[in-house]
């Protein structure tokens, strides 16, 4: 299975999605095209960070669609190998190719290092695999947000998290939805 990056630079580029375990649940071209959509044009020169990037079609299509840098962290061994093949793919060796940083991390101890260096980004995007625990993932997001900044976690429609509540706005595609916080 692949998915297609749905808009800008990178349009129409393929990235595969394939993994002997079948571990990556990427998020759906209908579900990005809303999220870069309700972004506009915000995304220019941002950050933004694709937290459990899977695949990487988010970061990328943050990328395609005008961010200055994008993080992607992953920390599953294949979904690792598949992430940078696809960055390599879509990117090349270009100039572009310095504009994803790709983490080996598990996203919590990410988060603690850049809240240790004092980084801050424009946007982060977490969609963890849907029998993750959410409990703590919007102040993992917030916590890396600067001034202005917009988390985005995606989240299982059938077992929403508790602090949904919170969300500044909500977008709902089917089995996944969207909880943006500022």
């Amino acid at each position: 299975m692949g998915v297609i990056i749905t808009g800008g630079e990178y349009k129409g580029r393929k990235l595969s999605t394939d993994t002997r375990a079948q571990v990556i649940r990427p998020t759906s071209g209908k579900v990005r095209e809303a999220l870069f959509s309700s972004l506009g044009e915000t995304i220019l020169d941002a950050t933004f960070v694709d937290l459990y990037a899977g695949s990487g079609a988010v970061g990328l299509e943050a990328l395609s669609r005008g961010a200055r840098e994008s993080i992607l962290v992953e920390n599953h061994a294949q979904s690792w190998l598949l992430l940078k093949a696809n960055c390599a793919s879509v990117l090349g060796n270009g100039p572009d190719a310095g504009k994803a940083n790709l983490v080996k991390s598990d996203a919590t101890a990410f988060g603690r290092r850049m809240r240790e260096e004092g980084r801050a980004f424009d946007f982060v995007f977490a969609d963890p695999p849907f029998d993750h625990d959410f409990s703590g993932l919007k102040d993992l997001v917030s916590g890396l947000l600067g001034p202005g900044g917009t988390g985005i976690i995606q989240f299982p429609s059938r077992n929403p998290p508790a602090w949904l509540d919170q969300a500044a706005k909500l977008k709902k595609y089917g089995e996944s939805g969207l909880a943006f916080f500022t």
